[in-house]
């Protein structure tokens, strides 16, 4: 796909690689972002092998800070990210490499921020998340990703830590938080619906309505305000197939950010059966609820506002029976442990036994919508294939 035709792209062309004939031409080089497909930033499955499959395909990936964090290992998975790209006439000491950035972003939540502080963030952005032995200077990521909570303070330590050029992502679920961050003069907003799997916000609308009316509010904000610019809109939620990519482009998003579509596939950090029961979901919308069930479950105090998409499992119908027949709506604290036997009497010892064998009856398989519309494993490249089919070259 032409860079001149997808905004997303144009963001992400100085990103570039050595040419594939660059024995003609020692230093030609070419775009290495040559499809509008970001991969979300998804703890426990985006790791270093996803990243560097999609980077290497021409898409965009985001590696994924997750709330439960410890910061040596996040440098250690991000220095075993170079030597996995595909760099022809380049060797991973970076000696021939001309590139500033990495070619792929790390995704933050905003609140994690908040509470451990931007140490993490400021290592990430002096490079120390690139191959310990590169001769050349070292390269931070092409962007940050931001979502959940408040991120403008962190705006500013990246424009002030950050390389020249830095692109800055925030997702947000309203009108009005894409407006701010536009004001903000934010470089890429992605619009996340309710369909979309993982956190988001409980009020929220689907991305059918939200990426229309967004879109237009950006470009009314443009035209009546000269000093702002248009930012790159990227659309999220149940996005499985290369109709919806070119439904939501028609509806002016530059491109999509997936992140259940990468679940199952071969490069993906997560567990083979439940990949496998990924692939045994069907009909989506009605396969998979909202809920803050297993935040409460993990002990873990997600901000007021936000739940979280996963596949139905024996604990959700709990739930929902609870609901239905106590009037209960929300489980918090030791009722929420309660929940993972059936006769209601778990406890915190019975979510550690689920943890330590991967029983995802009773443990969240975060996913969106879409989740219906995948039934076979396949490669990370191949995924993104089925994507573009309907995209000119």
């Amino acid at each position: 796909m032409s860079t001149t035709r997808n905004a997303f792209l144009t963001t992400f062309k100085h990103i570039t690689r050595p040419a594939p004939t660059s024995s003609a031409n020692a230093t030609a080089r070419v775009p290495r972002v040559t499809k509008p497909i970001v991969s979300a930033p998804m703890n426990g499955w985006s790791g270093p092998n996803l990243v560097a499959t999609v980077a290497n395909h021409g898409g965009f990936p985001i590696y994924p800070i997750g709330y439960y964090t410890d910061p040596s290992k996040i440098l250690k998975d991000l220095q075993s990210i170079p030597p996995l790209l595909n760099d022809p006439e380049s060797d991973n000491d970076g000696q021939q490499d001309t590139d500033v950035f990495m070619p792929y972003a790390v995704g933050f939540i905003s609140f994690w921020l908040d509470l451990k502080g931007p140490e993490l963030l400021r290592s990430i952005l002096k490079g120390q998340g690139d191959h310990p032995d590169r001769r050349s200077a070292p390269r931070p990521p092409a962007a940050i990703w931001f979502a959940f909570g408040d991120y403008k303070p962190f705006l500013e330590f990246v424009r002030e830590y950050g390389a020249v050029g830095t692109k800055i992502f925030v997702q947000v679920q309203t009108v009005q938080e894409a407006l701010e961050a536009q004001e903000q003069g934010v470089d890429v907003v992605v619009l996340q619906g309710t369909e979309a799997g993982g956190h988001g916000a409980q009020r929220v609308s689907p991305l059918m309505t939200l990426l229309p009316e967004t879109v237009q509010a950006l470009k009314d904000k443009v035209a009546s305000n000269s000093s702002l610019q248009m930012p790159v809109v990227l659309a999220a939620g149940g996005i499985s197939t290369a109709a919806q990519v070119t439904a939501v482009q028609a509806m002016g998003a530059s491109g999509v950010v997936v992140g259940t579509g990468f679940m199952p596939t071969f490069e993906s950090h997560g567990a083979q059966h439940a990949k496998e029961r990924l692939l045994r979901t069907s009909d989506g919308g009605a396969n998979t609820v909202r809920t803050r069930i297993f935040d409460e479950l993990r002990e873990f105090d997600y901000p007021a506002g936000y739940d979280g998409r996963v596949v139905r499992n024996l604990l959700t119908d709990r739930e929902e029976d609870d609901l239905k027949y106590c009037g209960l709506y929300e489980q918090k604290g030791q009722a929420a442990f309660k929940l993972l036997k059936g006769d209601r009497t778990g406890t915190k010892q019975d979510y550690e036994r689920a943890v330590k064998e991967q029983d995802y009856d009773l443990l969240p398989l975060w996913c969106g919508t879409g989740v219906g519309m995948l039934n076979k494993q396949v490669s990370a490249a191949e995924f993104m294939d089925q994507l573009m089919v309907n995209q000119q070259q």
